[in-house]
């Protein structure tokens, strides 16, 4: 219980070498490493734009990479062009693993009534089976031992890894986040902050005073705390919009004063 608490505390500071070292001290087996990659964990993400491509995405359900449509621009990382670069990124190897263990279970043709052991690869888990007493299959074992061994991945090992992949999946961020940079349509030089979504960092950049999109902050601090750390509805969301309306106003008044030498001129 003091493991896991420790654990938990680690994890949601997102300390992975706090992790990794109470795994290593207390002599806990650490989660295979290509499920441990942050990126498999994310969920299939087709971004905001409107194409189809068809691509690939570890499924941490499933345990399996399969397909998914993609829109062409913005997603996440759990995105791959082939099922072999998924399967190599995120699957786990199973060079160790029998090719019988992915048999299916065969009480064979004899009447008799033996319990037996089965990996089962559906679940992923070794489970009984009545087993006639001749012929079937290697995926066969007289106890659940046996079959663990050679089978099964171990269940610490599968619930270390689902804690770090479950615990570790960034908060969703709101859809003005994802966003492109937007100067707007008016001509003054305004120093403001939009959150790039490729690189996951607030980058500065000259706001024309009018027009452009909610991507659009008056401060790094309120950049990040928006869709850095994941979206407050209180009064960061007020605010955006308070000033985002302020600024149109302004940009109603410089249009006015330019537009007075037109006049004259006329």
């Amino acid at each position: 219980n003091n493991l896991i608490l420790k654990l938990s505390c680690a994890v949601k500071q997102n300390n992975l070498v706090t992790v990794v070292l109470l795994l290593f001290i207390t002599g806990a087996p650490l989660p295979p490493l290509k499920l441990g990659h942050s990126i498999c964990a994310l969920k299939a993400d087709e971004g905001p734009c409107k194409a189809i491509h068809m691509r690939y995405y570890f499924n941490i359900q499933s345990r399996e990479c399969e397909i998914f449509e993609y829109g062409g621009c913005h997603g996440n990382e759990n995105n791959f062009l082939t099922l072999e670069e998924c399967q190599n990124k995120c699957q786990r190897d199973n060079v160790d693993m029998p090719d019988f263990c992915f048999h299916e279970k065969d009480p064979g043709t004899c009447r008799g009534f033996f319990s037996r052991y089965f990996y089962n690869k559906e679940t992923k888990l070794c489970e009984i089976f009545k087993y006639g007493g001749c012929l079937g299959n290697q995926n066969n074992f007289k106890s659940l031992e046996e079959c663990q061994t050679t089978c099964q991945v171990p269940i610490l090992l599968l619930s270390l890894t689902f804690f770090f992949l479950l615990f570790l999946e960034p908060p969703a961020i709101p859809s003005l986040c994802m966003t492109p940079m937007d100067k707007g349509l008016c001509r003054a030089k305004e120093t403001r902050f939009f959150y790039n979504y490729s690189t996951g960092r607030c980058r500065p950049f000259h706001y024309s005073g009018c027009g452009g999109n909610e991507n659009n902050f008056t401060s790094r601090k309120s950049c990040l705390r928006i869709c850095k750390k994941g979206f407050i509805k209180n009064k960061g969301e007020r605010r955006v919009i308070k000033i985002k309306k302020k600024k149109k106003k302004l940009s109603v008044k410089v249009l006015e004063e330019e537009s007075i030498p037109e006049r004259i001129q006329l």
